[in-house]
């Protein structure tokens, strides 16, 4: 029986079609190992959304290439679709694939290897066209996947024992169907899981999604990821963002307003080109005042497709990296604070790995004694089906909270 090893770059929607890919390889016969060495078969799914993802991608293939087994090499993903992007001294003896599909037959999976939690894709596409980002020349074609094979695909995760469901896509809230729409009909599905709704555009949270949250906190997690970018109305109007900050605070307001519990995450790009220090400092202040709980801190990276690429007044490394530092200062507070404020409560919690679990608000806890289940007071393993952890969900006290 030949072997083959997958290795995944970025984002959740490529863990997603790796799943794809390896239940494709399988249903032909082919045995999945979790070395390369032992390989006959290595497919790279890549990422190319920062310069460091094309440079782990490249990294990643010249050490297979020199592999002694000399295994077949397929490369596939955002990659290969970023034409600025200089392969030549990479590709050698390497067969590139531009259409990922041709990988996979169909576009649902029965569940997620070496994960308790379990994605589910959505949609495809975006064509916002950032003036930083390089994902609409690489994932231009808006797709989106059935209600009736979404409901589907999450009853067999459920019944496969995924207690916890993300809901993710290049852009969901593009879903054509209305993400709303889709959300009140998964909830109706008789099986206990919760969804989580993975990262949203703030123009694409409605009021029926914000009723539906607030009305079933059982079955959908009160935690959203809305990606802000900056705080600065300057540079969001050179990053050519849907909104500015004030745009941003009213939706967020009346957002809270009506779930008070909720769990807010983001996204910040510090050091975009011609981002003054009074830029930055606006940023920082208005981070400050929105009741984020934590955030992702990229440094801009060039990608020579985008329109940004061609404005001036790029800033330094060492002003970029200085910024970060001060960004980051401001989210181990905010972070900080969120966790002592949840020091003592119950939470409801998934399990992750061995020892942890992740709670409906996006805190990820290790199990140090026991949890209680709906059931019974339970140990720390918890049973597994199909080598997937399975259990419902269960509550969890916090006893005490660490950033590190």
């Amino acid at each position: 029986m030949k072997k083959y090893y997958i290795h995944t770059l970025g984002c959740k929607v490529n863990q997603y079609e790796s799943q794809l890919i390896s239940e494709k390889f399988k249903s032909d016969n082919f045995e999945q190992v979790q070395k390369p060495q032992k390989a006959d078969i290595i497919i790279v799914n890549s990422c190319t959304v920062t310069a460091k993802a094309d440079k782990k991608c490249k990294y990643f293939l010249k050490k297979i290439t020199k592999l002694q087994n000399n295994p077949k090499v397929l490369l596939t993903g955002c990659i290969v679709k970023n034409k600025s992007v200089n392969m030549k001294d990479t590709l050698q003896n390497i067969k590139i694939i531009t259409d990922k599909t041709k990988l996979f037959k169909k576009q649902t999976v029965l569940g997620l290897d070496g994960h308790s939690r379990a994605f589910l894709k959505i949609q495809d596409g975006c064509n916002n066209f950032c003036s930083y980002c390089i994902v609409p020349y690489v994932r231009n074609f808006l797709w989106s996947k059935s209600e009736e094979e979404v409901l589907i695909e999450t009853k067999n995760l459920a019944q496969n024992g995924y207690s916890e469901i993300v809901l993710t896509g290049i852009n969901i809230g593009e879903y054509s169907y209305g993400i709303s729409n889709l959300i009140k009909k998964i909830i109706k599905i008789p099986l206990k899981f919760r969804i989580r709704i993975s990262s949203i555009e703030l123009n694409k949270i409605d009021d029926k999604l914000i009723e539906l949250m607030q009305k079933n906190p059982e079955k959908i997690c009160h935690h959203l990821h809305i990606p802000l970018q900056s705080g600065s109305n300057e540079i969001l109007r050179r990053m050519n963002r849907q909104y500015l900050t004030e745009d941003f605070e009213t939706k967020i307001n009346k957002i809270i307003q009506f779930l008070p519990k909720l769990t807010l995450t983001t996204d910040i790009i510090t050091g975009f080109p011609g981002e003054t220090k009074k830029n930055h400092k606006e940023t920082c202040d208005f981070i400050k005042k929105i009741p984020f709980v934590k955030f992702h801190i990229f440094k801009y990276s060039n990608r020579y497709i985008t329109k940004s690429s061609t404005f001036k007044n790029k800033i330094s490394y060492d002003e970029i990296k200085s910024r970060s530092k001060e960004l980051f200062e401001i989210n181990y507070k905010k972070k900080t604070d969120f966790l002592n404020k949840n020091i003592g409560l119950i939470k409801k919690a998934v399990k992750i790995g061995n020892d942890k679990a992740l709670t409906d608000n996006y805190i990820t806890t290790k199990l140090l004694a026991k949890c209680k289940t709906n059931k019974d007071t339970s140990n720390i393993m918890l049973p597994k089906k199909n080598n997937r952890y399975q259990d419902s969900i269960f509550d969890i006290k916090i006893t005490k909270s660490s950033t590190i």
